[in-house]
């Protein structure tokens, strides 16, 4: 079972930011009930993870205050990660970060679209002990080679983790909100660009807390690049001789800042991550949209009609695309589950890979079809991905890509299934939304 423990956070100082007025546009709704004595709005200060940040998106939030936590996590200077290195150092030094005296965990809670001010998705931010994908931490998703190579640069230059990667785990005892239920006074919110709001608060830990959550087996559910740059670093820390023998959670790089979420209690939404073909055969496209393809029925559907016709077909068990071609055709690709069945069982995958929409799509149509492989997808020179089906779609219209695939959703139960088989889905398989912010806590290496 994984070992976790409290930590001292880095945060945005309280007393250059913060107050006793809970701000307008930071406002929940049982603020009347029970306000905080002292919050930090954040909200010029966070920004999202680097790998939803667009060069437009940099350039804003660059401009909304000179300690944006963009010039740590995605700086656009021309060494990166050097000039992160240097702002964390100034800000350290003129009081915009100041460090926690005493170890703490924290409480994280971000609302919904539905309800943007209530923030009804909760979980405990703690250390976790790195340890190899296995039986305590297991990871559903590949990785690729690029980003790893850049957050790795990134915590080299800052020896800090910049922001939590999620964990959850499925527990169904009523023991969970007693566990949770803590009170405090020190709080940290932000709105994001998308209306909703996060918020962080500093509770006490005790050992009922640490116990509870160190006998959960725990999900990796967004963060996979960042926990194995982690396990990198920590081999790194440790090949030095003066570490070596150090025992397991004495170094500060044997640890990973994470959030841990009960998903068997707490609903979190997970998004579609569509694929964009650079390059692709036109004429095994069209082939395949023809409707004489042994493996898939094809349905002519209008290219912004066939996001609504996935959602129509979200709970379908057949496996079933929507394909955007150049010249402004559509079609609902629907597969055939009995002949994929018998494709993918040549493949080394599980029976819960297996039943993924995913699966179908990389073996039988990029690779058997088009003759995508794994090693294209993983370079990164054929395929691209956008979580908009509109970017995608208008992609195609413009002549910038060959085709777009139109997805449905990984559902959490399939997550769950996969990372319990021991096996993998695809790169980019899920998106869980809203993303936790850069900036809300920072976890200090230096120790």
């Amino acid at each position: 079972m994984p070992r976790v423990s409290p930590f001292a956070g880095l945060h945005y100082s309280l007393s250059r930011f913060g107050g006793s007025v809970v701000p307008s546009r930071v406002r929940l709704a049982d603020d009347s009930a029970a306000p905080p004595t002292h919050l930090a709005d954040l909200t010029d200060l966070a920004c999202p993870p680097y790998d939803v940040i667009g060069d437009a998106k940099r350039l804003d939030l660059l401009g909304r205050h000179e300690r944006n936590a963009i010039r740590l996590e995605y700086s656009a200077d021309p060494d990166p990660h050097t000039a992160a290195a240097a702002a964390l150092a100034s800000w350290l030094a003129d009081g915009t970060l100041e460090r926690r005296a005493r170890p703490a965990a924290y409480y994280y809670r971000h609302s919904t679209p539905s309800a943007p001010d209530d923030a009804t998705v909760e979980g405990i931010v703690v250390r976790v002990l790195l340890e190899p994908w296995g039986s305590g931490i297991r990871p559903h998703e590949h990785t690729m080679p690029g980003p790893k190579a850049d957050r790795l640069a990134l915590l080299r230059a800052a020896r800090t983790q910049l922001s939590p990667i999620l964990g959850i785990y499925f527990d169904r005892s009523e023991r969970y909100r007693q566990v949770m239920g803590r009170a405090w006074s020190a709080e940290w919110r932000a709105r994001d660009d998308d209306g909703l709001i996060h918020q962080l608060a500093l509770i006490e830990p005790d050992d009922r807390l640490l116990s509870y959550l160190g006998r959960q087996i725990l999900f990796i559910a967004d963060g996979h690049h960042r926990y194995e740059t982690a396990l990198a670093y920590q081999a790194e820390i440790r090949a030095d001789p003066r570490w070596a023998d150090a025992e397991p959670g004495e170094l500060a790089a044997d640890w990973i800042m994470m959030m841990l979420v009960n998903a068997e209690l707490i609903e979190l939404e997970i998004r579609p991550t569509h694929r964009v073909l650079l390059d692709a055969d036109a004429d095994a496209l069209r082939a395949l949209a023809g409707g004489d393809d042994q493996l898939f029925t094809s349905i002519p559907v209008a290219p912004d009609a066939l996001a609504g016709a996935l959602d129509d077909r979200r709970f379908a068990d057949e496996p079933t695309f929507g394909l955007v071609l150049r010249g402004g055709d559509g079609y609902l690709l629907i597969g055939d589950p009995d002949g994929l069945a018998d494709r993918l069982r040549r493949e080394r995958m599980s029976g819960a890979v297996q039943a993924l929409d995913l699966a179908a799509l990389h073996v039988a149509v990029l690779a058997d079809r088009l003759g995508i492989s794994a090693a294209d997808v993983a370079a990164g020179e054929r395929l691209a991905y956008t979580r908009d089906e509109v970017e995608a779609r208008e992609r195609v219209a413009r002549g910038e890509a060959a085709a777009a695939i139109l997805v449905r959703p990984t559902r959490l139960d399939q997550l769950a299934d996969v990372a319990s088989a021991g096996d993998v889905m695809p790169q980019k398989s899920t998106y869980f939304y809203p993303k936790l912010l850069t900036g809300m806590v920072f976890n200090p290496l230096e120790d």
